[in-house]
């Protein structure tokens, strides 16, 4: 397994330890092979953990299956996980290691789907340039090894969208049956892809409207019989992803924990069904049952809000710009100007007419779905969490990227420049090249740790934290380099540790630790240091140092420096005792007495 791991790192490291979703997604893979039944995480429908979890399921990876809650609105998996980890500490990432080599397969059909798509149509050297942002890019790099479902769905959802496009150059019973498993393919992946249901069909509909002469009564009603085929076929592989379990259900059969769905009134304890009583209740539901249960706990969760961080800022909801900042944020700057110059190239060149058709197509079906899909997730509210939910918008941004490598760029970057000559001559091809490379290095710079990953401009990863948190910089994916530094400095005792993973923390590792003492905004970490009689070392998720509002915290770690870096995801700091003064003042003025010193311990056990 580590020479698996090896042989991946200046690619994509399979030998991480599983980030807090993972340890969750293994065991519900395992259940759909041991038990074909779908509840658990029954919130991401089950392609992408169902093929990874092969290798697990042949080897009979153990479980406390006894565990298992069937209660509406339960989440097992994460129970059933987290046993698991407690089981087997530290060492649990040996069990992630050839799940995650399988779900790579999902990054390669990505590649596959993208440079049979662009390759003829924008040349070779855009291919190349492909090739490098799309293998390079830091947040595919961080997230393709894992078992989540965000890379599979983009390549799903490029793969659909590749189908439709093809249908649209040669329509044909065969490529009706190709839009259909594709499509069905998407919504296996994840219910982000629920928009496409629309967008697609009208991208479709856009261009036969742009690029076909005037079509006949008959071709409009073949292609709306086509279209509803293709729907009818892509429900049809839902139903297979699913097993056909509970298939066919009666709407008044559910219970559901969403307001919108089980009354104003629904909660996790106590479901209800808004349909139960009237005629639509009697309705029988084609979709497989625990996908729309999935939709319903999804809704319970926007409804019920979360806490969301951005800019140094907490909020209980969400922001309808936090997924564009967290692009902004997380995507190199050559990137970003490459897909600006491309858009512009595309709009200049279609203005000229010099774009054939099949490259606009293209771009409308590589753009509008993921645009779609993007937009959707940004405006559910709720909260604002992780920037792996909108990944689908990378394949359209270097598509537009790689444009500036195209003929028809070449023909419109032409310059007359001294060191070029008298002449004009075309820069397009040097300069997508030189961003590309770019683009890559800014990359690398955070190699291994692309899950850290922010762009110069936004601070870099070494000031991340201050612009986003959760998945962003941390989720539990640099455990392992935690352990290494504990066992390379064995003298560094006592330790006091928060890593903000699922409640493991201390527990993970075979040395005792404590948790720090929480302060309320604004106070000193003097207080602690008058609290110690010794030298302590703390490690801290950097995701912990900004208070919730009105909450006590770590923020007051903000006024020192940290020692060293573990990764770009954990800060050392040195705490000394503050040498005894019993004659000194507290921060009010006043002289310190044994009150006040019991008053100071109090507060920081609280």
């Amino acid at each position: 397994m580590i020479v698996a791991g090896n042989l991946l790192e200046l690619g994509f490291r399979v030998d991480r330890f599983p980030n807090i979703d993972e340890v969750a997604h293994l065991p519900a893979g395992i259940s759909h092979w041991k038990f074909e039944r779908f509840d658990m995480y029954r919130v991401n429908p089950p392609l992408v953990r169902t093929v990874a979890t092969i290798p697990n399921y042949l080897a009979n990876t153990s479980y406390s299956w006894n565990l298992y809650d069937s209660s509406v609105g339960s989440r097992p998996e994460f129970t059933i996980g987290r046993n698991k980890l407690d089981q087997v500490k530290i060492n649990h990432w040996k069990d992630f290691v050839y799940a995650r080599l399988v779900a790579l397969s999902f990054m390669i059909l990505l590649s596959v789907v993208l440079m049979r798509w662009l390759g003829k149509l924008l040349g070779p050297y855009a291919l190349v340039c492909l090739c490098t942002w799309l293998w390079f890019c830091p947040n595919l790099k961080a997230n393709a090894p894992t078992i989540l479902p965000d890379v599979g769905a983009v390549a799903t959802g490029v793969l659909a969208c590749y189908m439709f496009w093809l249908y649209w150059k040669t329509p044909s019973w065969e490529q009706v049956v190709a839009c259909g498993v594709g499509l069905g393919f998407a919504l296996l992946s994840k219910l982000t892809w629920l928009s496409a249901i629309l967008s697609l069909p009208a991208t479709l509909c856009l261009c036969l409207l742009l690029f076909r002469e005037s079509r006949s009564k008959r071709s409009v009603a073949m292609t709306a019989r086509h279209v509803f085929c293709i729907l009818v076929l892509a429900l049809a592989v839902v139903h297979v992803g699913y097993l056909f379990e509970d298939s066919v259900v009666p709407l008044r059969q559910y219970e559901f924990v969403s307001q919108v769905l089980g009354g104003t009134e629904a909660t996790m304890a106590n479901p209800g069904n808004r349909f139960k009583e009237g005629w639509l209740g009697m309705l029988p539901i084609p979709v497989p049952k625990n996908f729309i249960l999935g939709i319903d706990h999804l809704k319970m969760e926007v409804e019920q809000k979360y806490w969301s961080f951005l800019l140094g800022e907490w909020k209980f909801g969400s922001w309808p710009h936090y997924y564009l900042m967290t692009t902004l944020f997380k995507t190199p700057e050559p990137t970003l100007l490459a897909a600006a110059l491309g858009l512009g190239v595309l709009i200049v060149g279609t203005w000229r007419k010099m774009v054939a058709p099949e490259v606009i197509s293209m771009f409308l079906f590589l753009v509008i779905p993921p645009l779609v899909a993007f937009a959707s997730v940004s405006w559910q509210g709720g909260f604002n969490h992780h920037h792996r939910y909108v990944l689908m918008i990378y394949p359209p941004m270097f598509a537009l990227a790689a444009y500036v490598a195209s003929p028809v760029a070449v023909q419109l970057l032409r310059f007359r420049l001294p060191f070029l000559g008298p002449e004009r001559r075309s820069i397009a091809i040097p300069l997508a090249l030189t961003l590309a490379v770019l683009s890559a290095a800014s990359s690398l710079r955070v190699h291994p740790y692309y899950t850290s990953y922010f762009n110069t401009l936004s601070g870099g990863p070494e000031y991340g934290w201050h612009l986003l948190g959760f998945s962003n910089i941390d989720w539990g994916q640099d455990i392992l380099e935690v352990d290494a530094w504990l066992k390379a400095h064995p003298d560094r005792r006592p330790l006091v540790m928060d890593l903000d993973y699922s409640n493991a923390n201390v527990n993970l590792f075979d040395v005792p630790t404590s948790m720090p003492p929480k302060l309320p905004k604004g106070e000193s970490v003097d207080e602690v240091r008058r609290s110690i009689t010794e030298t302590q070392w703390w490690i801290i998720s950097v995701k912990k140092l900004y208070n919730f509002p009105d909450r006590p915290g770590l923020e007051y770690l903000q006024q020192i420096q940290p020692v060293e870096r573990i990764a770009y995801a954990y800060h050392v700091y040195r705490i000394d005792p503050l040498p005894a003064d019993p004659g000194a003042a507290d921060p009010k003025g006043e002289p310190r007495t044994e009150e006040s010193e019991s008053g100071i311990a109090k507060t920081m056990e609280e």
